[in-house]
């Protein structure tokens, strides 16, 4: 097979949907020997620098400044030059004028139908587009969970039977503390001892602003409660209601902003507890994180939560401030569970896996496609 991967979304941002990106195609090459044309904006991305000598994997750079001319001309254009048997999106839809046979895009979730109040117009908009472009293209689509499968049935009226799920992965080798590293990492997120920590991109979605009032509102009734640690970049539309925190409460409260990927496990490990009270997810990544660390979770219920996160973890009802209190009220309460209960659900999510998964679909499906288009 000669598969072409578009991994340019790499170079403007790396946030979950790029990484799924880059895992799922750095599995793939690394396991199963076929003929690659990756594509990337600007330069080869690190993940991927030690393979540009191998023989059966073309690298494909493309310069490229605005996002949108970029991936809606610029780079249609030089998919279309390039023969294979597969082209997959793995990061975000295929672009509007791409006119190939055997196209795969991914889908993550449908926010911009579910919840598009948490969206700016214009990012609405252009995912409802896209998507809609994408099903009417595509001969499959990829989605993350049951949950986003069900949905991208249920609203865009795609057949079940070509909609592939393929779940994010997630390295539990890489996520382990390092207790001769901790002062270090302490010092430079300026974190304090004993602290209760939620790790996303500050923005509507993941409704950071309930945990903020059921803190503040626990903070002024005299609940003695450790210190709330925000990680993360600070998302849209946030920056109002942050400065609408009182001062008081403001200082009980860590902002880190983003946190490097080698500090990870120690950010997480750390924590007493760690909290993820987003209103909507394709998957949910960080409290898979945190419960790999060993870090008791307490978890929204909503969407693709339970899914991906079992019994596990402790649940409130989303968008229930009166249930959040209740639970973080009891933070003390929240042991963490046993190495065996935290490998067994961790361990249903694998990147090895996951592309063995996608690869065995592509080898199936290409029995009946032995030309290029």
């Amino acid at each position: 097979m000669r598969i072409c991967i578009d991994l340019t979304s790499l170079a403007d941002n790396f946030s979950g949907i790029e990484r799924y990106a880059a895992k799922l195609s750095l599995e793939l090459i690394k396991n199963y020997d076929e003929q690659y044309v990756l594509l990337f904006k600007n330069d080869v991305h690190p993940f991927f620098k030690e393979y540009c000598e191998k023989k059966n994997i073309n690298m494909v750079v493309i310069p490229g400044g605005n996002k949108l001319f970029f991936n809606q001309i610029k780079l249609p254009w030089v998919i279309h030059k390039v023969k294979a048997d597969w082209y997959l999106f793995m990061a975000f839809p295929v672009p509007v004028l791409t006119f190939k046979k055997n196209v795969i895009s991914t889908i993550h979730d449908i926010c911009c139908w579910d919840c598009p109040e948490t969206m700016n117009g214009m990012s609405k908009w252009y995912f409802r587009i896209s998507h809609r472009i994408a099903i009417k293209k595509c001969c499959s689509i990829i989605t993350i969970s049951e949950f986003s499968k069900q949905r991208i049935h249920e609203m865009l009226r795609y057949p079940k039977d070509k909609i592939w799920l393929i779940y994010c992965g997630i390295d539990i080798d890489e996520l382990h503390a390092h207790p001769n590293r901790a002062n270090l990492v302490r010092k430079k997120y300026n974190l304090p001892e004993e602290y209760i920590l939620s790790l996303s991109t500050l923005e509507p979605r993941k409704n950071i602003s309930l945990l903020i009032r059921a803190y503040s509102e626990l903070i002024k009734e005299g609940c003695n409660i450790p210190t709330l640690v925000l990680a993360g970049r600070k998302g849209w539309k946030m920056d109002a209601f942050f400065e609408a925190i009182d001062p008081d409460i403001k200082k009980k409260i860590v902002f880190t902003g983003f946190i490097d990927d080698a500090d990870l496990a120690d950010v997480y490990g750390n924590a007493v507890l760690f909290v993820f009270p987003s209103l909507y997810e394709g998957f949910g990544m960080p409290p898979l994180e945190a419960l790999a660390c060993g870090v008791p979770v307490l978890s929204s219920n909503a969407s693709s939560l339970p899914e991906v996160l079992g019994n596990s973890v402790f649940y409130f009802e989303s968008e229930n401030i009166d249930s959040l209190k209740a639970s973080l009220v009891n933070w003390k309460e929240f042991k963490k569970i046993s190495i065996d209960d935290i490998k067994k659900q961790v361990g249903r999510f694998s990147w090895v896996t996951e592309a063995k998964k996608l690869y065995e679909l592509l080898q199936t499906r290409s029995k009946k496609n032995e030309s290029w288009n």
